[in-house]
Formats: structure tokens, sequence, C-alpha cells
């Protein structure tokens, strides 16, 4: 009788311990409720479209910038990358950054070293609120996308660039 209580004893125990280290099953992750533009509809679905107008956005601020936002201390201001995150509840753009950097340098006469001053602006677009996903895509790779009113607003990117810069 031992004998038999030990050796039931040896196969239930590690069962039941089995049975208790195994995590139940989890419910799978809820989406994320904003995405990077680039990963629109689904990931990268978007990769393509949007670096090809965010190239032409900073042809089209290249083209005004002599005259513009590059007069004064930071006249080698460059675009660095625009950055757009999407409400996926909504298909809408949230927000929209885009970052510019700029520096001049100087030589100090005395020591010979060279000193540096450098700013980063981070620039965020005027957009409407719930501004829809394809509006904007259409409106970034227009014609002119620096100038032309954002969808549902008054203001141009330029415009929001004038506050910034």
């Amino acid at each position: 009788m031992i004998r038999s209580t030990l050796a039931a004893a040896l196969f239930v125990l590690p069962a039941v311990a089995f049975a208790q280290a195994t995590p139940a099953p989890t419910a799978p992750p809820a989406p994320a409720r904003y995405a990077d533009i680039i990963n629109w509809p689904t990931s990268e679905a978007s990769f393509d479209r949007f670096f090809n107008a965010e190239t032409a956005l900073g042809r089209a601020f290249d083209n005004v910038c002599g005259d513009t936002f590059c007069e004064g201390d930071f006249g080698n201001l460059r675009p660095m990358q625009l950055r757009c995150s999407v409400d996926t509840t909504k298909g809408t753009v949230k927000q929209c950054l885009w970052t510019f950097a700029g520096s001049y340098a100087d030589v100090n006469k005395k020591t010979g070293a060279v000193q540096v001053n450098a700013k980063l602006y981070k620039c965020k677009l005027p957009l409407a609120k719930d501004t829809p996903v394809e509006q904007f895509f259409q409106l970034i790779e227009g014609e002119n996308p620096l100038e032309s009113k954002l969808p549902m607003s008054r203001a141009s990117i330029y415009d929001g660039l004038a506050t910034c810069l």
C-alpha cells in the first residue's frame, strides 16, 4: 500500500507542479493607438511614399532658404528629418515634427581653435485636428507642398516654419 501511494505521488505531484507552472493563455496585445506614418496602414506600407515626399519638401525648403530662413547666423540651415504620427483608430495625422540643424563656426585668433555654435530646431507642422492621412499625403506629394494650405487649415507648412526657425 505504501508503495502504491508513493508511486502515485511520484506521478501526481510533478503533474500538479507542471500544471501550476504553465501560464494561462493571454489575449494578444491590443494594437498600438499611434503609429509612424511610414507604418500606416501596415508596417512600412507608406515608406517610399513618405520619404519621396520628404525629399521633395527638402528641395522646396532649399529653394526658399537663402531668401528667408537661412539669412543671419545659421546660413547653413538644413532639414534633417520629418516624422509624423498617425492615430490608427481614426486614420488621421496626429502630429508632424520637422527637425532642422544649423551652425556657424569661428576661429579663435589667439588659440587657433575652431569654435562652433550649433542649434537644432524642432518645428511642429500646423496641422488641423484629425487631418486625414490621405489628404496630408496629397498635399506633401503635390506641386507646392511647402506653401500650399494644409488640409482643413488656413496655414501652410511654410507658415509653421516661419514661427519656428
